[in-house]
């Protein structure tokens, strides 16, 4: 069953945060906690950078092409 207040449709359930911010505590906790299950967290920190899109020498860039995809 999906609940319509959370992001259920991917298995977690992940409430909204309410708008006078009533339930930070806990939406905190489990953003955070899924962020690091999902090794997300250095990205959201700005520690994991975007690698570069465009390769500096043309012979690197399928390379940096699908580097850069997977991330």
């Amino acid at each position: 069953m999906s609940n319509q207040d959370s992001g259920s449709g991917y298995g977690y359930e992940i409430p909204f945060l309410n708008n006078n911010g009533s339930n930070y505590n806990d939406w905190k906790f489990k953003i955070s906690t899924l962020l690091k299950i999902k090794s997300l967290m250095e990205i959201v920190k700005g520690t994991e950078k975007c690698p570069p899109e465009i390769a500096a020498d043309l012979k690197d860039q399928v390379t940096i092409t699908v580097t850069f995809d997977k991330w």
